[in-house]
């Protein structure tokens, strides 16, 4: 067991005391089972996030998530099952012990110590009244929410004027952080990308930008994914948002927009690449072609199938932007493709065998590229989409030898960035990146435009706007 999982003690002591006051039987099984749901939610999101509940379990807290969930992750549903009776059953045993063997005063005092030791910065109060202020915060009128941020000069759709430039590649590399580069011999084809072109070593993780379809919200609009709305599944209702995206920008300079994915419907992240202006690609489009796979399709066919798109794309005079996420490195022990294993050697675990699998696949496919000539003309980035969930497996433990961090690879000149491999960059920072990469000329503005201050510590700003930021994206968000 992790140990970050004994920090939910103070919820059994709160449990076993709340019930103990109860005198009617049927209440005090009410309040056990009550909280065991949640003692129950903690544990399950400091096993998948390493922390307690908050935005990000919240918004992954509907039914589509769960039923995919429940299918992909049999063994952990099992035993979150077998917890939660487990549970019940001890804390009503524990409660009618402490009811008569502990003086009143004494249980309160406990209770109140509970209380205390969950109050703390980041605890378990706190996360979840980060979720009321996101949740809560009101939908305004669209101008009225820029100017609370202070972008009072904000560049509107219909005011947008965009010129072509380099043809873009940005891969999204699910969950492989920076701390895979130090594993022994899993990422020899990322490690000579590393050597060869730019990379941005210092890119920390910040809130509404953790799970897989946040990331690609705050690298397509430059804005966090935290959304006003009491919605588990946050946008999926809108049909347009009135945010700047690159989709935007891109085709109204004549670029051809896809988005090569798994599987669009885990998560709403095919719906909300739609909204941003994305033409999704996936397993839908290729029915009976490919293995079956957890979330649709393994890295080997993700790539495969960009391949097949960027031969199309290229036979057109137009330029064109290729975004795709990998999926198989997810947490917690990745996706093994039985394919890989004529190619991979074996490895000490799963995960470990997956990464070397993504790493190659990733390299094949870059070597494609620059085969083919395409390198002098594409801008190509890579990032993971964040850092690895999950606590308490091999994969975790060595990673956290480090101070953990995301990164950027690209080849475009750090002159054309605007930016030098040694300063901290961020996640709203990558659209500018992207647009700046490809010398793509645009009057469009982010929010990373309005926090150009040098050594600007954008992570603590999202962190103290989170109502302003929802709120933004609340009202930004256009309806049928």
């Amino acid at each position: 067991m992790p140990l970050s999982t004994l920090t939910v003690i103070p919820f059994f002591i709160l449990t076993i005391v709340i019930a103990s006051l109860l005198k009617q039987k049927k209440w005090q099984l009410l309040t056990i089972i009550l909280m065991t749901v949640l003692i129950t939610m903690e544990l399950t999101s400091i096993y998948f996030s390493g922390g307690f509940i908050d935005y990000q379990f919240y918004v992954n807290l509907n039914v589509n998530d769960i039923i995919e969930g429940l299918f992909i992750f049999k063994l952990q549903a099992v035993l979150v099952i077998g917890v939660f009776f487990v549970l019940i059953w001890l804390l009503s045993k524990l409660a009618n012990l402490l009811k008569r063997k502990c003086h009143l005063l004494l249980r309160l005092s406990l209770a109140i110590l509970a209380v205390v030791s969950l109050s703390y910065h980041n605890g378990p109060f706190s996360r979840l009244y980060e979720i009321y202020q996101v949740t809560s915060a009101p939908r305004e009128p669209f101008d009225h929410a820029l100017q609370a941020l202070n972008m009072q000069d904000y560049t509107n759709k219909n005011q947008l004027i965009s010129h072509k430039g380099k043809n873009i590649v940005v891969l999204s590399l699910e969950s492989f952080e920076q701390g895979f580069f130090d594993f022994n011999d899993l990422t020899p084809n990322l490690k000579q990308l590393r050597d060869d072109y730019t990379f941005f070593a210092n890119m920390p993780m910040s809130a509404g930008s953790s799970w897989t379809t946040a990331s690609m919200y705050t690298y397509m609009t430059g804005v966090p994914f935290l959304i006003g709305g009491y919605a588990t599944t946050p946008l999926m209702q809108a049909n347009a948002t009135k945010l700047v995206s690159l989709g935007d920008v891109l085709t109204q300079a004549g670029y051809q927009t896809r988005y090569v994915m798994a599987g669009p419907d885990f998560a709403g992240i095919g719906h909300t690449a739609e909204l941003l202006g994305m033409q999704v690609i996936s397993e839908k489009n290729y029915i009976g072609q490919y293995p079956k796979a957890p979330f649709g399709l393994y890295d080997k066919d993700i790539f495969d199938i960009a391949q097949k798109q960027i031969a199309t794309m290229s036979q057109s005079d137009k330029p064109f932007a290729l975004f795709i996420s990998t999926v198989s490195t997810h947490a917690p022990n990745g996706f093994d493709d039985e394919r890989m294993r004529a190619i991979i050697s074996p490895k000490q675990d799963n995960m470990s065998f997956v990464a070397a699998s993504l790493d190659y696949n990733l390299g094949q496919f870059m070597q494609n590229l620059k085969l083919q000539g395409l390198l002098a003309n594409t801008v190509f980035y890579i990032f993971p989409d964040h850092l690895m969930m999950g606590s308490g497996t091999a994969t975790i433990k060595q990673l956290s030898t480090k101070e953990r961090k995301l990164y950027l690879l690209t080849n475009a000149a750090a002159q054309d960035l605007q930016k030098t491999p040694d300063q901290t960059i961020y996640q709203i920072d990558l659209p500018r990146l992207i647009l700046n990469g490809a010398q793509i000329e645009t009057n469009a503005k982010f929010l990373t435009d309005y926090l150009n201050t040098e050594n600007f510590d954008k992570k603590q700003f999202i962190e103290q706007n989170k109502t302003n930021i929802a709120t933004l994206n609340h009202s930004a968000e256009e309806f049928k």
